[in-house]
């Protein structure tokens, strides 16, 4: 007879997973010192988060923005002009549909679906477009393992599984002046950010995060003249980024997944300096496990009654791995404007990215990869170009199977360009991958059990012992149940020391 403990498992899982959409509108006349519009070079929208919470009803409330970008080219000039708008809204999300959970660990993934501009005057703009938040939430779920009533044979399984995960998170606002040494910066054509870890420290119940988030922007010199430019340059700042995060029971034997990203970011440009004034809105977030072994019962009997139970099957995550890599990805853009005189900047960004395993045991990454170029024509006319396309990637990683979860995410580290013979631009985008992989152990676990005790089993009193005879495929549990015996007495009537080792040949079985 094994004495059982009361015991819980921790696992976690995806409770929502879905995306909001919002369309973006904006009708837009320039004001009296900007020229009229000859032709619209580019629009772009760039969708941010400004705020976001989540309710005790597991209500998800979005306050985003997104920044309207038109450049444009006046009559009879080369210099470009820009219209900078914000768009603001908010969006309440239902994440109850999967239940009921507290303190939800939420990810939002901001992107642009479309936009439509065009000059419906020479001094109007209107835009149209849309963009998607994709939303995940995952919840650390305390699954109480059964007491099993005295009494009875019970086959227990030690596994190995992660306990429960300790979380915490940050969103502080960092503010920064960047020096260019430009004469005057007349407004940021584009701009990204890309948000990197450098180091993590455990101090009594506290994580200390660092990391650097590095600006790179486009900006038009400013021509003292009017509002425009007529050259460009090329910026790239990193921005020191710290935060204490409060985890209680954090130690140094668990396995740390610290991370940094960028919900909000605005460049602002000083037109009478080289200043750029920076605001960012960054999430620090440690996610840590400890692995742990646990006891699970697997099977139950009675020798005096007939017994009945039910099993339910547990997917139980093992300590997860990481996985950091650097994936290049190449595609080419033509214009149609004419020869190519100079490029002044181009930037790519990974839309809709899949990261799942396959079934030869490697990692498959899809998505979208849309590049831009900005640069000026062999008529010293400047050109926008855009393309996107489908990418996938295998990528190689160890101990992976069907079963294992992978928690990614992709971010475009860098991007480079040649100007090629025939007059396109050969675009060379570095993704950044960082994943945590998890191998999933399911268990079919006792979830409850009944003892019929009016239904007793029938003993015979004329012998002892029995004798059985058994092959490779048995072990003692199977021998105990189906001989309505228990398993140490066959242990302690044939001298066996391993309980779970094979049995073949004559086993003798004692009565209880």
């Amino acid at each position: 007879m094994e004495e059982l403990t009361k015991n819980a498992v921790h696992i976690d899982e995806t409770v929502f997973d879905g995306q909001a959409e919002q369309g973006v509108e904006l009708d837009y006349v320039l004001p009296d010192y900007y020229p009229d519009i000859f032709k619209i070079l580019c629009c772009t929208l760039t969708p941010r988060t400004a705020s976001y919470s989540v309710s005790s009803d597991c209500k998800l409330s979005i306050d985003g923005v997104v920044y309207i970008k038109v450049l444009y080219l006046a009559e009879n000039s080369s210099d470009v002009y820009c219209v900078d708008q914000r768009y603001t809204y908010t969006k309440t999300v239902d994440m109850s549909r999967g239940g009921t959970f507290s303190e939800p660990m939420v990810s939002l993934s901001m992107k642009a679906d479309y936009c439509n501009c065009r000059a419906p005057g020479p001094r109007r703009i209107d835009v149209r477009g849309a963009v998607t938040c994709r939303i995940k939430a995952a919840a650390c779920t305390k699954y109480v393992l059964p007491e099993i009533p005295d009494g009875l044979q019970v086959r227990m399984r030690e596994i190995k599984c992660c306990g429960e995960t300790l979380f915490a998170e940050k969103q502080p606002v960092v503010r920064e002046e960047i020096e260019t040494g430009a004469p005057g910066i007349a407004f940021i054509m584009e701009c990204d950010a890309v948000p990197k870890v450098t180091d993590l420290r455990v101090i009594a119940d506290k994580a200390v995060l660092k990391g650097t988030v590095t600006i790179n922007a486009l900006y038009g010199v400013a021509n003292p003249e009017s509002n425009s430019c007529t050259d460009t340059e090329k910026m790239s700042a990193d921005i020191p980024i710290s935060a204490i995060l409060d985890i209680d029971g954090i130690t140094d034997s668990h396995s740390a997944f610290p991370e940094i990203s960028v919900l909000n970011m605005e460049l602002i440009p000083k037109p009478d300096s080289g200043l750029i004034s920076c605001e960012l809105l960054v999430e620090c977030r440690v996610r840590a496990q400890l692995e742990e072994i646990v006891e699970i019962a697997t099977d139950v009997y009675s020798t005096d009654y007939e017994t009945e139970f039910v099993s339910g099957l547990l997917k139980l995550s093992a300590e997860p791995r990481t996985l950091s890599q650097t994936v290049p990805v190449r595609t080419n853009l033509t214009s149609d404007k004419g020869e190519i005189r100079s490029v002044w900047d181009v930037s790519a960004q990974f839309k809709n990215p899949v990261c799942r395993p396959n079934a030869d045991g490697d990692l498959i990454l899809t998505g979208q990869l849309c590049c831009r170029a900005f640069g000026k024509n062999a008529d010293g006319v400047p050109f926008f170009i855009e393309k996107q396309e489908a990418v996938e990637q295998t990528i190689s990683a160890p101990n992976i199977t069907p079963d294992t979860t992978v928690d990614f995410s992709v971010n475009v580290a860098d991007t480079g360009f040649s100007i090629k013979s025939d007059g396109s631009l050969e675009i060379t985008a570095s993704l950044d991958l960082r994943a945590n992989l998890h191998s999933i152990r399911p268990v079919d676990a006792i979830s409850s059990v009944i003892v019929h005790e009016d239904r007793p089993k029938d003993k015979s009193d004329e012998f002892a012992l029995r004798i059985c005879y058994t092959n490779d495929s048995s072990d003692c549990w199977s021998i105990a149940k189906q001989c309505n015996t228990t398993v140490k007495a066959i242990m302690e009537e044939n001298e066996i020391e391993d309980c779970d080792a094979p049995l073949s040949g004559m086993i003798i079985i004692p009565t209880v």
